[in-house]
């Protein structure tokens, strides 16, 4: 049992800010925090990955990433796309040249703080192992655990939408625990939700919406990236996302944008380098 002053005057790290993520989903109140689960929901294919991906790699956060959704190929190709303002497509032929040194650099670096485990299918008990082979690695708990996503984490009940609610309850232990910075990626109904569109939370499958303190859905539609803070204790909330955020998205270089000048400004140094 501890007095709240004595977690004031502590080493606790629950309930500090990680870097922001942009300035207009800051100035939103929208932030990912220590020692609280969060949560990014949408269609399939709308921006889920990329923004979390390119989150772990700009915030400079020592990161585990749980790549059950796509294969560790496509999520080395992806990162370097990120780091280099290359298109993935670009960084695909690179591989195949002597310009892979280049690749092979930014990634040396980047592991040094980021870590993947690209299992299709963990069950939590082997995430929480996973976290431990970290803390061994590294001597710390990583400042963000990235989960993508949650349909791909094994369930011990057989009905799926109280499996999401069991598995999301161990995640929340987790972040409370390491005091990391927990991320899930979630779908949302496509029967409650567009694909152009942020989802209101009650388009979240499995109306897994009780335990994260941030639930942001997203969604693409062009250049424009929006984002609805559905779920906001540490701030505004717009729980019908009737008022989302807009930034702006590059999708074939897997990133994102505060404005549409600084989107224009990457694609223009791409084209020059």
């Amino acid at each position: 049992m501890r007095s709240l002053l004595q977690v004031v005057r502590g080493t606790s790290e629950a309930g500090r800010d990680l870097p922001e993520i942009l300035p207009a989903l800051t100035a939103a109140t929208i932030k990912f925090r220590r020692g609280q689960l969060h949560v990014i929901a949408g269609q399939p294919g709308r921006g889920k990955t990329l923004m979390s991906l390119w989150y772990g790699i700009k915030s400079n956060c020592e990161t585990l990433y749980f790549s059950a959704d796509s294969d560790e190929g496509t999520i080395s190709n992806r990162a370097s796309a990120v780091l280099l303002n290359k298109t993935v497509d670009e960084i695909k032929s690179m591989r195949q040249t002597e310009a892979v040194t280049v690749i092979e650099d930014e990634l040396f670096e980047l592991s040094k703080r980021l870590r993947l485990q690209p299992d299709p299918h963990p069950d939590i008990d082997a995430i929480f192992e996973e976290v431990e082979s970290y803390v061994e690695l590294f001597g710390r708990c990583p400042e963000l655990i990235i989960i993508d996503n949650l349909m791909n984490v094994a369930a011990t009940h057989d009905n799926e939408w109280t499996g999401y609610r069991d598995n999301l309850r161990a995640l929340h232990t987790l972040a409370r625990e390491t005091e990391s910075s927990v991320v899930v990626l979630h779908h949302t109904s496509e029967d409650s939700s567009k694909p152009n569109k942020p989802g209101p939370m009650k388009s979240l499958m499995g109306k897994a919406n009780q335990l994260p303190e941030t639930i942001l859905t997203v969604a693409m539609d062009g250049d424009e990236y929006h984002v609805a803070a559905v779920k906001n204790r540490d701030g505004e909330a717009d729980p019908n996302a009737e008022r989302p955020v807009t930034v702006y998205v590059d999708a074939p270089s897997m990133s994102l944008f505060n404005t549409r000048q600084e989107l224009d400004m990457a694609r223009t140094r791409r084209q020059w380098q």
